[in-house]
């Protein structure tokens, strides 16, 4: 994964996150992407930023392939 920071975790474990802080590189701790969460709180803002760009992109290239559909 090139986003070796970026765990993926459960609901639950992200829920868990959100509501028991901890110090963590940036603003952002959790992501959900398509019922997909992920622990992002060993990555800098920089990191986040790009590991959302590229789920972002993977979604369009899934939609213009007819892997998924828009929401």
């Amino acid at each position: 994964m090139r986003y070796p920071n970026a765990i993926s975790i459960s609901e639950v474990e992200a829920q868990y996150i959100i509501e028991h802080p901890a110090e963590a590189s940036g603003d952002c701790i959790v992501v959900e992407h398509f019922g997909q969460w992920f622990d992002t709180r060993k990555m800098t803002e920089d990191e986040v930023d790009s590991f959302i760009w590229d789920l972002v992109r993977a979604t369009d290239c899934d939609i213009v392939a007819g892997r998924r559909t828009p929401h």
